[in-house]
């Protein structure tokens, strides 16, 4: 496992102890996992859907169907579905729990970032949603060092100039257009209003934002 792996599953690892620390999910709440996906055959996973214990409690949405047709296949017993972050196929309230763990980086401008967190808040008493800080001096999607500071979102040039294919495990040269905007902790805040913006560091600043919040 190379750093990057490990700086990962640290970073993830207590994302996930937070969640159950600051929202205490019981053996009745409803939880919806938004973007959620699962880790076959892997003792050690940290997605959501693997170590959740109340997994008939669980509801997944991921805009894949090669994921959710994973999912349905590893554990029938959860509700997933085909959909988009930003028109979540449930009404006001169904959720007592809504996590999503970096998955609004990845749907489109601020407007749409606005849309997905307003959905998760409709549909959901409480939430706990993670995105990657922008102002981190590295970029680990792309896997470039301080194009992060770059103005205007001039790290969406530099991916397309070069980035890290996650896949191929090397890097690429003239890659097609990055689906990713990177948020800071103001923006994160406008998008969910009622709720704490948490700073997670695992190295010298916090490299992930974090948005607990619930219905007042």
């Amino acid at each position: 496992m190379g750093i990057f792996d490990r700086f990962s599953r640290v970073s993830r690892g207590r994302k996930i102890k937070l969640f159950f620390d600051q929202m205490k999910p019981s053996a009745t709440d409803k939880v919806l996992d938004v973007g959620g996906q699962v880790e076959t055959g892997n003792s050690s996973s940290l997605q959501l859907a693997d170590v959740f214990p109340y997994k008939n409690n669980i509801s997944i949405v991921n805009i894949s169907p090669e994921h959710i047709k994973l999912i349905s296949k590893v554990y029938p017993m959860m509700d997933a579905r085909v959909g988009d972050a930003c028109n979540l196929p449930w009404p006001d309230n169904h959720f007592d729990i809504v996590y999503s763990n970096a998955v609004i980086e990845h749907v489109g401008n601020f407007e749409k970032q606005k849309k997905m967190a307003s959905e998760i808040m409709r549909v959901a008493k409480r939430w706990f949603v993670t995105t990657p800080n922008r102002w981190y001096p590295f970029e680990f999607h792309l896997r470039l060092p301080f194009v992060t500071w770059l103005p205007f979102h001039g790290y969406l040039l530099a991916g397309r100039l070069i980035r890290y294919d996650h896949i191929a495990r090397r890097y690429m040269v003239g890659c097609p257009k990055a689906h990713l905007r990177l948020m800071t902790a103001g923006e994160l805040k406008k998008c969910f209003p009622n709720s704490q913006i948490v700073r997670q560091r695992v190295t010298f600043m916090p490299e992930t934002l974090i948005a607990i919040g619930k219905k007042l």
